[in-house]
């Protein structure tokens, strides 16, 4: 019965957490107010424990754990799309944050990358040479 109130809480989160990234005034407003957000947890935990027919203190024990849950999601979403900081930045702090690390790992790995080809040049001029030299002597001995 606890197995089953712990996943009605997280579908019923995410679902949640769904909603509220696209509508934001239901995002403002529950992050705002936690009445608005306990009515609106409990009406969904209710609604989904009705569609797959969980009943009484499933619904009950799983609308007050997603609740629960609910008011860290809310201030995540506060902070990645409400705050003056993510309005700034146009898309979130998140995207923001994701496409400077991007640059920072793509920069990163290309001066590892050219570090890598300075260490081993011996061994690929020398492959070079030889796949070369190869091609030239059959070319040499075909001719005649």
């Amino acid at each position: 019965m606890f197995a089953m109130m712990i996943m009605l809480a997280i579908s019923s989160t995410m679902v949640e957490m769904m909603f509220a990234a696209n509508f934001p005034v239901w995002r403002r407003n529950a992050h705002k107010y936690k009445w608005v957000n306990m009515v609106i947890s409990i009406t969904l935990s209710f609604v989904l424990g009705l569609a797959f027919g969980a009943q009484g203190l499933i619904v009950m024990g799983g609308a007050m754990i997603s609740t629960a849950m609910s008011i860290p999601g809310y201030a995540f979403l506060h902070y990645n799309y409400d705050t003056n900081t993510a309005k700034r930045y146009k898309g979130g702090m998140i995207s923001y944050h994701f496409n400077k690390w991007k640059q920072v790992l793509s920069d990163l790995f290309k001066i590892i990358y050219k570090i890598l080809r300075i260490i081993t040049a011996p061994i690929w001029i020398t492959r070079a040479a030889i796949v070369k030299y190869n091609a030239f002597k059959n070319r040499k001995s075909a001719i005649a």
